[in-house]
């Protein structure tokens, strides 16, 4: 893999990790337009999950106030912090089954422009269902809120399907705050993103060796720092009420996916 698409693939993760476009679903695009997977330069998953593990530092900087606040009160006994655990735990129990029992077949659409394409599409209907649904004042979800935030997040397992999308449209069609609700998504993200690091870790020698240390550095690096202005970029548009506005550039997306799958069949 030459520097340059080490570059390009870390500038679309930092970029859209955040953004409710599915950064899952932008690399599998960029991938197959750029003749990767089909190649063998990648190993499996392993440069996605590298760049995500960038985007996770940038969660862990960007979000430190939420986080070092319910760590605080876990410590302290806190019961609204152990309350808080409770509903994080609630919205990762569907990941991780989604996750173990569906791994192989979930990568698998990461080679098919079609269900990609699609995607894009379905994920900008979800994303327009909020344009009269960003009024909320709740600062914490409720269990049944918690529920389909998790289902969201399980969703997003799957190229195209935003996780931040998904799980921001939960929270808020559940009556979130939608800054409080970025939060809630984005400290939920954190034991999802390590999990499937540490799912992956085993190929870490072999991934390493076939994408080029240079390349995966460039990658994790360029995904950090654009990663970061994702974040104020999500926050502006979270304050605006604006969440939907990123519908259509999904469904033009979804549309140019769709088109170049049919001239390659």
């Amino acid at each position: 893999m030459s520097l340059l698409d080490a570059f390009i693939l870390g500038l679309i993760q930092g970029l859209t990790e955040f953004l409710p476009v599915s950064s899952d679903g932008h690399l599998a695009l960029a991938e197959n337009l750029l003749g990767l997977r089909a190649s063998g330069e990648l190993t499996g998953i392993f440069l996605d999950v590298a760049v995500h593990v960038a985007t996770l530092a940038a969660i862990v900087i960007a979000f430190r106030a939420p986080l070092l606040e319910l760590a605080g009160g876990v410590l302290r006994g806190d019961k609204r912090a152990w309350r808080d655990v409770g509903l994080y735990v609630i919205a990762s129990v569907p990941t991780a089954v989604v996750g173990l029992a569906f791994r192989h077949q979930i990568e698998a659409l990461y080679t098919s422009l079609l269900f990609v394409g699609a995607a894009f599409l379905a994920m900008g209907a979800i994303l327009w269902t909020t344009r009269t649904r960003m009024g909320g004042t709740k600062e914490r979800p409720s269990p049944a809120t918690a529920v389909w935030i998790g289902l969201g997040q399980a969703a997003a397992i799957a190229p195209a399907i935003s996780r931040s999308g998904c799980t921001i449209t939960a929270a808020v069609w559940g009556g979130m705050d939608p800054v409080k609700a970025a939060n809630f998504s984005f400290v939920l993200g954190v034991p999802a993103i390590a999990g499937a690091a540490l799912l992956e870790s085993k190929d870490i020698a072999h991934g390493i060796h076939q994408v080029g240390v240079a390349p995966v550095a460039v990658a994790f690096v360029t995904a950090f720092v654009s990663g970061l202005f994702a974040i104020g970029l999500l926050r502006r548009f979270l304050r605006a009420r604006a969440f939907h506005r990123f519908a259509p550039y999904l469904w033009v997306l979804g549309t140019v996916t769709l088109v170049l799958w049919g001239l390659r069949r």
